[in-house]
């Protein structure tokens, strides 16, 4: 949401000063099927001091095992996977060779070895993921991008710290 003007703006023909829009920013998603909407709210910023800067980082289940570490990039278009997390869960024999370029936002070319498709639970829905694998440094065990995001139907909120599922 962008609002311009002076300290005083309206939302949906509500006066607030910035101070309140603050205070009320509450962020709402909509999917056609849904009957509600998904609603963050203060209470989503529990344990959280503000401000920060943080990355949304996420655990989910691949196969059977908990990844820790995950951040959820919705800027990105590749889900990634580092090497060394599937030599941990024994997975190296499954690697499909395959190669394809990434470019970073600083215009740093990385490319990629192979590729696995996983199964990757979060909430109560598991979806094949296909990763793309890197053996380069990551401070990440893995980037879940914006296709798997919105296949998941999830709703990443970075300023909250967390996603949220549609409820059927």
């Amino acid at each position: 949401m962008i609002i311009g003007g002076g300290d005083d703006a309206s939302i949906n023909s509500v006066k607030f000063t910035t101070t309140q829009k603050l205070k009320r920013s509450i962020i709402h998603e909509w999917y056609d099927e849904l009957e509600e909407s998904i609603i963050f709210d203060k209470s989503d910023t529990n344990g959280l001091v503000f401000p920060y800067y943080d990355t949304l980082i996420i655990t989910l289940r691949v196969l059977d095992t908990d990844v820790r570490c995950i951040m959820v990039d919705d800027g990105s278009g590749a889900c990634i996977i580092h090497r060394r997390v599937l030599t941990q869960i024994k997975l190296e024999d499954r690697i499909v060779p395959h190669c394809i370029t990434l470019t970073g936002f600083n215009n740093v070319v990385e490319r990629t070895f192979g590729e696995i498709p996983l199964p990757v639970l979060a909430g109560d829905v598991t979806l094949e993921t296909t990763f793309h694998i890197m053996d380069q440094d990551m401070a990440y065990n893995a980037i879940i991008d914006r296709p798997w995001i919105h296949a998941m139907k999830v709703v990443p909120s970075h300023l909250y710290q967390v996603i949220e599922f549609p409820t059927p």
